[in-house]
């Protein structure tokens, strides 16, 4: 097995985006192996409450950003619990409750006393993919926007799972224009999307994050896929999805070269960062695996 690993930053907003708040972890353990990645969900600058447009404002806001963050707590303490967590059995329904886990811990560590205004005081989260690998089944899971994809030996790709992020059923921003008379970066429309639009069943176009409230656990979506020797399994947080997906990424030597690969493309990272872990299947067992 081979294993590239990384966090890539989009140079187009480190002027305005000061922190990276993406996690990854993975690990060989008792005969498999296990991945996971997370990309924390962006804070309001404190005190800002009309999201800024100009890069020069950007910027300036910039400097109210809450240090440290807790989007990056979040995606840490995920990647944390989904690897404690999954010490045990392997199965579809062990990645579902290795999620289930960090979504309460990240409850439990960040969330369970703030007080929740859902503008720089919302409640601190993560989106993320991950899974186990054993005896050529992949075990995967996901929320939101960050998946899971198989390219073959020879390049193609074989697998994705669906960005399942906000906006994937409908625009938001559209249906509180029209229901609401506002926009996200107006500090009423924020709030309306937090608290109505995410983790709310009842919504229809409402999307998932790992925020620790319960119904997180409606948009955990899991599943098992058969994979062979010579394939190629990345897990990724939404920020690597364009350079993955690209009409000119379907050969086996960009693959070989990912890190590379992705640094010769770093402009096409989707927002201000992006991470992936990737595995190159080699032999027939994971006793025989190792790591080059």
């Amino acid at each position: 097995m081979k294993i590239t690993a990384f966090t890539k930053h989009n140079p187009k907003f480190q002027k305005f985006k000061p922190v990276e708040e993406d996690s990854f972890k993975y690990a060989i353990r008792n005969n498999k192996f296990i991945a996971v990645v997370a990309d924390g969900i962006t804070r309001d600058p404190i005190g800002i409450r009309i999201l800024p447009e100009l890069i020069e404002e950007k910027i300036e806001a910039a400097k109210n950003y809450p240090m440290p963050s807790s989007a990056k707590e979040a995606a840490d303490i995920c990647c944390n619990s989904f690897l404690k967590y999954l010490d045990g059995t392997v199965s579809e329904e062990s990645v579902r409750k290795a999620f289930i886990y960090a979504n309460q811990d990240i409850f439990e560590r960040l969330n369970s006393r703030r007080e929740i205004n859902y503008l720089d005081n919302d409640f601190a989260g993560c989106v993320a993919s991950g899974g186990i690998i054993k005896n050529k089944i992949l075990y995967y899971g996901f929320i939101a926007d960050c998946g899971v994809c198989v390219f073959g030996s020879e390049g193609k790709l074989k697998f994705r799972t669906k960005n399942e992020g906000p906006n994937n059923k409908g625009s938001i921003d559209q249906d509180i224009k029209i229901k609401y008379n506002t926009s996200f970066r107006q500090p009423e429309g924020r709030k309306i999307i937090r608290r109505l639009y995410r983790n709310n069943p009842k919504e229809s176009l409402a999307y998932g994050a790992l925020t620790g409230e319960k119904n997180a656990e409606n948009y955990i979506i899991t599943g098992k896929i058969n994979i062979k020797i010579g394939d190629y399994v990345i897990f990724y947080t939404d920020g690597m999805e364009s350079i993955l997906y690209s009409n000119n990424f379907n050969t086996s030597e960009r693959l070989k070269d990912l890190e590379s690969y992705v640094e010769r493309n770093i402009n096409k990272i989707n927002g201000s960062e992006g991470s992936l872990i990737s595995i190159i299947l080699r032999f027939l067992s994971l006793l025989k695996y190792a790591v080059s």
